[in-house]
């Protein structure tokens, strides 16, 4: 798209307050339907069920590099989608059983099932974010808390919140930014509750030149800011 056309229609969509007009607006400025975005679903899931990583770094972005590959739309797979909400809290339970805890492909399918429900948007609309979102799974599910218990739910809420403060310092929507503060979190909590075969290497986000928004070397995982 021409780059005053997508000036204009990012003016434009900045002035939509409705969740629904929103998406359907940037979906179709972008050359996407619906269906487009729901067909991946299923098959990432069952990467992710099936991976076998233990870090789940590795994990994450080597299924994002599959879906890059398989995506069959003439338009590019869209840096920031929903499937980053159910994805990462995905990789992080699967890196856990990998890892050999006490943790089964039930458990990393519900983290996905949890993931998923928090809507696309989100970010925009409701005040939170999906990576933020993914750490209070994880937390929920190494804690086995539900919404009867009583301090430990207090301690996943702290824990979300820590990170939805890290992903907050930054002025632009990027889920692949979100996602990678998310999994840095997470490992972080990990490590200190007793998981400390989970892996934390150094983050260098691979998908800045096709993010129009990206902060460039603003942002803690650009290569550029590594090489500084």
């Amino acid at each position: 798209m021409d780059p005053q056309v997508m000036k204009q229609k990012m003016k434009e969509a900045r002035g939509i307050p409705y969740m629904a007009e929103f998406k359907h607006f940037m979906r179709t400025m972008q050359g996407f339907t619906d269906d487009d975005f729901a067909a991946p679903v299923s098959p990432l899931k069952k990467k992710v069920l099936a991976a076998r990583e233990t870090d789940p770094l590795a994990m994450f972005e080597r299924i994002m590099d599959e879906a890059t590959r398989e995506w069959t739309n003439p338009n590019p797979l869209p840096v920031n989608t929903e499937w980053h909400h159910f994805i990462i809290p995905g990789v992080i339970i699967a890196a856990l059983r990998n890892n050999g805890y006490a943790f089964t492909d039930k458990d990393v399918e519900e983290a996905m099932f949890r993931g998923e429900k928090v809507a696309g948007g989100s970010c925009g609309f409701m005040g939170t974010c999906g990576g933020a979102c993914s750490v209070g799974i994880v937390g929920s599910m190494v804690k086995r808390t539900n919404p009867i218990w009583e301090q430990e739910r207090s301690d996943v809420f702290r824990l979300a919140a820590g990170t939805l403060n890290r992903i907050a310092e930054y002025p632009r929507r990027c889920c692949k930014r979100s996602s990678y503060i998310a999994l840095a979190e997470a490992i972080e909590f990990l490590q200190n509750n007793g998981f400390g075969k989970i892996p934390q290497n150094a983050i260098v986000c691979k998908w800045s030149t096709q993010n129009g928004m990206c902060l460039g070397v603003k942002c803690p995982f650009h290569a550029g800011r590594q090489k500084a």
